[in-house]
């Protein structure tokens, strides 16, 4: 049976059906101390710690599913965004090799890996809440560097991976998205994905004491 096409861009649809999950990740208390700088140098380290063992487990489920899901060919090996991590952990004295997931982290992990066994094309609805962080991650970096007194791209690469580029590379990716050949079933996944990633990476907050 063919399949209906998607009527409207799929990444509309993600910004939108998504919309009360992203309000409610950004209103955690890590989140907003994030913004405005609160954070310590040792709260700042544990949080970009989780986000590396979650942006890990993300990086090798695209990986697994390329094969399965042509949609992932948008992914491009700039968006890895788990060895700028490693960069901002060294800067702050963390081994990251010693970095061990929190329960709310490796909940996450775990359903990172069953969605990908399930349906791998909902993998880019998880990819798209963490490469879309940047756009916010942005205006986070002044906060973080602000509180911290650091200058730029000093312990701050994750949150401000592509600099004055940011505009351009986002666009890039929702361009790239809405080009694919999309059916309802497929974005009806990644929609889902999307919100399991929102949801798990407030969790995360949550647990680390936000």
């Amino acid at each position: 049976m063919t399949m209906q096409a998607v009527a409207v861009g799929v990444m509309a649809r993600l910004k939108a059906e998504t919309a009360e999950h992203h309000a409610r990740a950004e209103g955690k208390a890590l989140q907003q101390k994030l913004v405005r700088g609160l954070l310590t140098r040792e709260e700042y380290a544990a949080w970009l710690g989780q986000m590396l063992l979650v942006h890990r487990a993300l990086e090798a489920a695209v990986e697994r599913s390329r094969p399965r899901a042509e949609v992932l060919k948008v992914i491009t090996d700039e968006q890895t965004h788990s060895r700028r991590l490693m960069e901002d952990l060294a800067f702050y004295g963390v081994d990251a090799h010693g970095v061990r997931a929190n329960r709310a982290t490796a909940r996450l992990i775990a359903r990172i890996d069953a969605i990908a066994a399930e349906n791998p094309v909902a993998v880019l609805g998880l990819h798209y809440v963490l490469e879309g962080s940047m756009n916010g991650n942005t205006y986070i970096a002044m906060g973080v560097r602000k509180g911290l007194g650091l200058s730029p791209g000093q312990g701050d690469r994750y949150l401000d991976p592509y600099g004055p580029q940011q505009r351009a590379k986002w666009a890039e990716f929702r361009s790239g998205v809405d080009s694919c050949a999309w059916t309802v079933t497929d974005a009806d996944a990644a929609v889902e994905g999307a919100k399991a990633m929102f949801e798990g990476v407030g969790e995360v907050c949550e647990e680390l004491g936000g």
